[in-house]
């Protein structure tokens, strides 16, 4: 039997806390050897770009599309899959998870990915947050005011006491609204900042999540103090939010190491400039988060996590929520091997 799930049914089986415990786990696991990644691949679908959307223009000359797919293995959760999608067309973002059961080997779901990404993505950036950001963190720097920005808020409110957001995009009127609508669903001061400049005034947090192919803010002005930066918008080699400034000088950790150093290009564009080598990547989440790589030093003035989404954090989350489908009997069931001959 293989469990259907949609966006609309995975909506309210688990919170963003049991989220961020769910990603926490896994990157546990992977951290302690225990489950494997393969790296997210990209093949081009060549041809006249049609639509920006999901993609901000990050498509290399000639292509106007492209197919995805990352993989993961967390047999201490019980589960592997892959998430496969396609980006830069009319219909938007087409992406879905296929799960399967390590211990029977079994095809057990079959997910829409939009909404859990939308949260898992939360969980990740807050769970780097929680091991890398200074102590008595309260301000926060957003860059973006998207549907992401509020759950990447949302999130980094369960590991920080945030007291001020500062958030900047470049559309003043969506910023304004962004603002007025988090301050009231949180109880907290949420300003629309004028600039990146302003934005980064007197941060302890900076968090990017935008589609922007280049540098959404100058590392020269990020505040002379301890402070954490979460890069999370950018996957490809030719892009980056972050500029080489920021990443020089910071302590960097990304979600998964190899790929991390094949696709963000906040890294990959500074190794080209000669500027770093990849021994500047300190390590990874999972190491992290398994106590095997230190996060802050006493000494550290700014970390840096950079992260595109992985099959570690895909896995992690999916085998909870198909667990939690289960038990409250959410999702279609349909049936493959069904019974048949090899003839002719």
């Amino acid at each position: 039997m293989v469990l259907l799930l949609r966006n609309h049914e995975i909506r309210g089986l688990m919170d963003l806390p049991e989220y961020l415990d769910a990603v926490e786990a896994g990157y546990r696991d992977y951290g302690n050897g225990v489950g494997a990644a393969h790296p997210r691949s990209n093949l081009w679908i060549k041809g006249e770009r049609q639509s920006d959307a999901y993609t901000g223009g990050h498509l290399p000359a000639g292509s106007k599309a492209s197919f995805k797919f990352k993989a993961g293995l967390l047999p201490g959760r019980g589960g592997a899959g892959v998430n496969a999608y396609t980006a830069g067309l009319p219909g938007g973002l087409e992406t879905f998870m296929f799960l399967f059961n390590t211990d029977t080997g079994a095809l057990v779901a079959i997910m829409e990915v939009m909404y859990l990404s939308w949260l898992k993505t939360a969980a990740v950036s807050a769970l780097a947050t929680r091991h890398l950001a200074p102590p008595d963190s309260s301000v926060l720097a957003l860059f973006s005011t998207g549907r992401h920005a509020r759950s990447q808020l949302y999130g980094l409110t369960q590991v920080a006491d945030i007291q001020r957001v500062q958030a900047y995009s470049r559309n003043a009127e969506k910023r304004r609204n962004f603002c007025g609508k988090m301050s009231a669903e949180l109880g907290i001061e949420v300003l629309p900042a004028d600039s990146p400049k302003d934005a980064l005034r007197d941060a302890d947090i900076v968090t990017a999540i935008t589609t922007s192919p280049t540098p959404v803010f100058a590392g020269i002005d990020l505040p002379d103090k301890p402070l954490h930066i979460n890069g999370l918008g950018a996957h490809y080699p030719f892009v980056r939010e972050i500029d080489s400034h920021a990443v020089v000088n910071s302590r960097v950790f990304v979600d998964v190491l190899h790929q991390g150093l094949g696709e963000n290009g906040e890294i990959v564009i500074p190794i080209q400039e000669g500027l770093i080598d990849e021994s500047h990547v300190v390590g990874d989440l999972g190491a992290l988060v398994a106590g095997v790589v230190p996060g802050r030093l006493p000494d550290t003035r700014w970390t840096l996590f950079l992260s595109g989404g992985t099959g570690i954090d895909d896995i992690a989350v999916a085998t909870q929520l198909y667990k939690r489908a289960l038990d409250r009997g959410i999702g279609a069931e349909f049936h493959f091997n069904q019974p048949y001959e090899f003839e002719l």
